[in-house]
């Protein structure tokens, strides 16, 4: 094992195959949760005794900037801990203000197709988040890209065994105001967007990783996304 990988341990939630480590944000630094449009609850949430910050998609902690992420990595895809995890990494960390631009573009994609949906089905008929609503609607340019850096905390980095030019994949966690039960997880090939859903879960497929980032593309891809139907896996 390099000097990467002995900085992880294994992960006492898992079965063997993610190891995790602790370290500074390499992006997203002063993002965080300010506001949940659709959940009036939010900011009477509270962090005690029984609940402590956390990455989890509902820990009030989103509004916390925090300054550490979890970095995984997975092993599901038959190629062990070794290279393409490492690489994935030393391209984070040599491009990461490309790799920020790639996120923000997508996080605003995805920000303005939630922000149409809250107001068309979450707004009209529920007075609390109304009233929650009135409180927060001009505290944000919700129409500007600005708005990301109040709506989505990046608290992890998955780097996965499999992936294109013996580079891993990496998987960008995010809680968000816009769904605290899934998160929001984006799935890269060093600097392009693949695809996007839920915390973890586009990474986590093992070995059909890539048939299911193409199926996922047949029916969304955003403009700039890499689409693998274009490229040799």
């Amino acid at each position: 094992m390099s000097a990467f990988h002995d900085q992880f341990e294994p992960d006492p939630e898992m079965d063997g195959e993610t190891r995790i480590w602790k370290t500074e944000k390499p992006l997203f630094r002063n993002a965080v949760v300010a506001y949940a449009p659709p959940y009036p609850e939010y900011p009477k949430l509270k962090l005690g005794r029984s609940r402590q910050p956390s990455g989890d998609p509902s820990c009030p902690s989103a509004r916390d900037v925090g300054d550490e992420i979890v970095v995984t990595l997975y092993a599901n895809n038959g190629n062990g801990f070794g290279d393409y995890q490492e690489r994935a990494w030393e391209y984070i960390m040599a491009n990461a203000p490309e790799i920020e631009a790639s996120l923000r573009r997508k996080l605003f994609a995805r920000h303005q197709k939630a922000y149409k949906q809250f107001l068309e089905e979450y707004l009209p008929d529920d007075r609390k988040i109304q009233n929650y609503w009135k409180k927060i609607e001009n505290e944000l340019d919700w129409h500007d890209a600005s708005a990301i850096d109040q709506l989505y905390k990046l608290v992890g980095i998955g780097l996965v065994d499999n992936g294109l030019d013996d580079c891993g994949f990496s998987s960008f966690e995010f809680q968000t105001g816009w769904d605290r039960d899934h998160g929001t997880g984006i799935l890269m090939h060093k600097s392009k967007v693949l695809v996007a859903g839920g915390m973890q879960e586009d990474i986590s497929h093992g070995p059909e990783l890539i048939e299911s980032i193409k199926y996922v593309q047949s029916y969304d891809l955003d403009d700039g996304d890499l689409a693998l139907s274009e490229t040799e896996p």
